[in-house]
């Protein structure tokens, strides 16, 4: 995660009894700062904590500008130092805390977190970082607290509720997490995260006409958001609206051309519409992905039959045949197919086999096709 803060402007002279000279140099660095002249302003504070060791804000501020220059392990020493000089510095321990953060010194940054909240429980921003924290250790529950803490205290972003719902569903709270996805993408009804943790969710608890309209909205934003599709399809397909789901299988065959989920539900569906010249052609386009499947070949082969393509038929049969040998079922319909070419030896010899593997249906026709052969 990239964390964001924002700075508050940095700290004005506070002690009217300071020297002259502490108070100088400790502004120098404040201008310096203000200029972004970090290295100029670090050497100022020094100057200011050199002449008075117990300046408290001289620490502070090169302590921030430690952090910004990404010296963190130099700005806690810094922050540490003022909070030494002042405990009820809250955002001395808030920086502190960032920076631990950064660090993976996340128990530490916790600690932190909490004696900056303990002075100062307005810190929205803390309550965030201390959540996520606790999301990151697994420790849910707190998790929630914090993120509820901070969405009450001004820090109601897209963010922290997409955290909070994330959070809900690994507490076992699908109704939660929902509302907290619809709270994230009405402060930015773009937001990825949340468009996509919303589908999922939608989905798994069969609210298909939700994941349907979902996928749309995220479709609108990522026209080739591969899980956007496939949930739309699916969603589609769980419905029984089985032309909207062949088309929606489509779309999502055109961002992914080989994936055998989608080619097998629009063979499927093909099959099911009775659709049989679709269907020769999506299981064409399935056994090119997947030629060992003996059911793919089984299931273009009835469809041929459909439309009378018997040679095309028999081809079929037999190569699932030759991947299952004892496939009753393929006997029994490769016979039939060659009474259609007028085979009847080769009728007769399938449909002995299909009644050997003990497909009733073929028994009761043996005797009327082969006779006392």
């Amino acid at each position: 995660m990239k964390y964001i803060i924002l700075l508050t402007s940095f700290l004005p002279v506070m002690l009217l009894s300071q020297s002259p000279e502490v108070v100088e140099a400790y502004n120098k660095g404040v201008t310096a700062a203000k200029a972004k002249d970090h290295s100029g302003a670090i050497a100022a504070y020094s100057a200011a904590v050199t002449l008075d060791p117990l300046y408290h804000p001289a620490y502070y501020s090169r302590g921030i500008s430690k952090m910004k220059m990404k010296e963190l392990e130099a700005a806690v020493v810094d922050l540490k130092k003022c909070t030494k000089l002042k405990p009820d510095h809250a955002k001395a321990h808030y920086y502190s805390g960032y920076c631990l953060m950064n660090m993976k010194k996340n128990e530490e940054a916790i600690k932190s977190f909490s004696r900056a909240l303990k002075n100062d429980p307005s810190l929205s921003k803390v309550y965030y970082y201390r959540a996520y924290i606790q999301m990151q250790a697994k420790n849910y529950e707190r998790a929630i607290k914090d993120f509820n803490e901070a969405i009450a205290k001004d820090e109601a972003s897209a963010k922290a509720y997409y955290n909070l719902g994330v959070c809900f569903m690994k507490t076992d709270d699908p109704m939660g997490a929902m509302q907290s996805f619809d709270s994230a993408l009405n402060v930015d009804n773009t937001y990825l995260p949340a468009l996509n943790e919303k589908l999922k969710l939608a989905y798994s608890n069969a609210q298909f006409d939700v994941a349907i309209s979902t996928s749309s909205e995220l479709q609108a934003i990522e026209p080739n958001n591969e899980k956007a599709a496939q949930y739309k399809a699916l969603s589609l397909l769980k419905m029984k609206d089985y032309p909207a789901a062949y088309e929606a299988m489509n779309e999502w065959l055109t961002i992914e051309p080989t994936n055998i989920n989608a080619l097998k539900n629009k063979a499927n569906l093909s099959l099911r519409m009775k659709d049989y010249k679709a269907a020769v052609a999506d299981h064409t386009a399935l056994i090119t992905v997947d030629k060992e499947e003996k059911n793919h070949f089984y299931n273009r082969a009835l469809s041929q039959m459909q439309l009378e393509n018997w040679k095309a038929a028999l081809a079929d049969l037999g190569q699932v045949i030759h991947l299952a040998p004892e496939y009753a079922e393929a006997y029994f319909n490769r016979s039939n197919v060659k009474i259609q070419l007028e085979d009847t030896e080769g009728a007769c010899s399938d449909m002995r086999k299909a009644g050997q593997l003990g497909y009733d249906n073929a028994i009761e026709y043996i005797m009327g096709l082969c006779g006392a052969r």
